[in-house]
């Protein structure tokens, strides 16, 4: 048996959008981020709707998260929460999205709680914190003005 420890990590972002949740819902959707995230590609292996619900699976090929990934909805509250577990030769995560009304729009907590599994992995988990939050903003970014005009945010778009 190996020595290794793999390093564990729990990273969170809050942001708030001005837009209702019936809005920003179906756009948590590995499907339906081809609307509005400009570099989002997934393969989906499992759903029987066709989107995003409790038990769909699918594949993501990210170079800075690891590479080749397979992502497992594993809790699926419409309107309230979605859990995903995201696994790849680094690392392992327990991703969480938690949606909450607010009177002036919709608030999503994002936590990621990761760990690692090898090596690259724990150099993945020491950088996990800014990186995340990075993503978060962006992702933010992205949603916002789809969600204000119905188009992606293009690159040359982003500044």
């Amino acid at each position: 048996m190996s020595t290794f420890k793999g390093k564990h990590t729990t990273v969170e972002q809050v942001i708030h959008l001005d837009f209702p949740a019936e809005d920003i819902w179906p756009q948590l959707c590995p499907v339906r981020e081809y609307d509005w995230i400009e570099d989002w590609e997934c393969e989906i292996l499992h759903s029987k709707s066709g989107f995003n619900e409790l038990g769909c699976v699918f594949h993501t090929d990210f170079p800075t998260e690891g590479g080749p990934e397979t992502w497992f909805t594993c809790r699926f509250d419409p309107m309230e929460r979605i859990e995903f577990i995201r696994t790849n030769a680094w690392r392992i995560a327990h991703y969480i999205i938690e949606v909450e009304p607010s009177k002036t729009g919709t608030t999503l907590k994002w936590t990621q709680h990761v760990t690692a599994l090898n090596k690259q992995g724990n150099e993945y988990v020491k950088h996990k914190s800014e990186v995340f939050k990075a993503t978060i903003k962006g992702l933010e970014k992205m949603l916002t003005y789809y969600l204000a005009t119905g188009e992606m945010l293009r690159t040359n778009d982003k500044s």
